[in-house]
């Protein structure tokens, strides 16, 4: 997130910190880290415009009990406006010891309405020495009000490359092989993914590919039985499509996501036209929108298996 943090470094050592900030992109690349990261640089006091890492001050951030730190979260579904007034409660006072307090409201779009009525009072009149940085994954979710009273800064998945560098420091080379490629730039959704479910996934790729209709329809049924197994599926699926794709128009085995497919991918590429894999693409992404949409997942998938079989 180089450029996001240039935004940050800059106004930092600038001194020119807006009251309020709103971090917006995917769930899962590092959005709520930056903002934990620009806490610790705004009040470590041994190097300007970053953190140290070493000092009490940004491990005790790094820990979350610095008292000047705070942050909220959903409780269940949404931020209610009892923990929006907590908050309020809290920060109306001075920092305890920091030269910035920082508030970090992470999921900010889930906060009821009520809660962001309740919380726009403080964006309109923000305590001194205090700034407010709101994480969601969109801008869509946040009344105008509230939006018009933050600076945006907005966050990109990450690449391969870097998706695998963070893995790195959790993951066995193995998962980082097999989990990264579905990852779709986010770290955080590998790490909540169950490698060894996965690996059983991508087991029944030429089953959910069989020529034979009941064989693909035994696949929908088996997998659509473990929660969220229908949209690990279609994920596969969606991975394998592109790769064919790519393979096709490229011929660079190094362009793939799923490299350690390599051989089937070069064995089945040929077999499809493009225009026809394109298609099957955008069908399950349809597919799988209409599934998180509280559709009827066996059906779903069902309804991909059959339009993709000998892919």
């Amino acid at each position: 997130h180089q450029r996001p943090v240039q935004i940050l470094q800059k106004a930092i050592e600038t001194g020119r910190i807006y009251h309020a900030y709103l971090f917006t992109g995917m769930e899962g690349i590092g959005k709520r880290l930056v903002a934990v990261n620009m806490a610790k640089a705004l009040n470590c006091p041994h190097q300007k415009g970053e953190a140290c890492d070493e000092c009490p001050s940004c491990q005790r951030m790094d820990r979350a009990i610095h008292p000047d730190l705070l942050q909220i979260a959903p409780t269940g579904e949404t931020i209610k406006i009892e923990q929006i007034r907590e908050l309020q409660r809290v920060i109306a006072f001075k920092p305890y010891e920091a030269r910035w307090r920082v508030v970090i409201v992470d999921g900010a779009e889930r906060m009821t309405r009520e809660a962001a009525n309740a919380f726009l009072k403080t964006l309109e009149e923000p305590p001194a020495g205090t700034t407010i940085i709101l994480v969601a994954t969109s801008a869509e979710g946040l009344p105008t009000t509230v939006l018009s009273r933050c600076q945006r800064v907005p966050f990109n998945p990450l690449n391969q490359g870097e998706v695998e560098e963070v893995l790195a420091h959790y993951l066995t080379a193995e998962e980082i092989h097999t989990l990264a490629p579905l990852a779709g730039g986010s770290p955080g959704r590998a790490l909540r993914m169950d490698w060894q479910e996965v690996i059983k996934m991508r087991g029944m790729l030429p089953s959910a590919l069989s020529p034979s209709l009941g064989e693909r329809l035994h696949v929908a049924r088996d997998v659509t039985r473990q929660e969220g197994g229908g949209t690990m599926l279609l994920e596969i699926l969606e991975g394998w499509l592109r790769d064919l794709v790519v393979y096709q128009e490229t011929g660079e085995e190094r362009m793939l996501l799923n490299r350690d497919l390599a051989d089937e991918i070069k064995r089945a590429a040929p077999r499809r036209r493009t225009e026809a894999l394109l298609q099957d693409f955008w069908s399950l992404l349809r597919i799988q929108q209409g599934m998180e949409a509280h559709g009827n997942p066996q059906l779903s998938l069902e309804s991909a298996l059959l339009g993709t079989g000998g892919s």
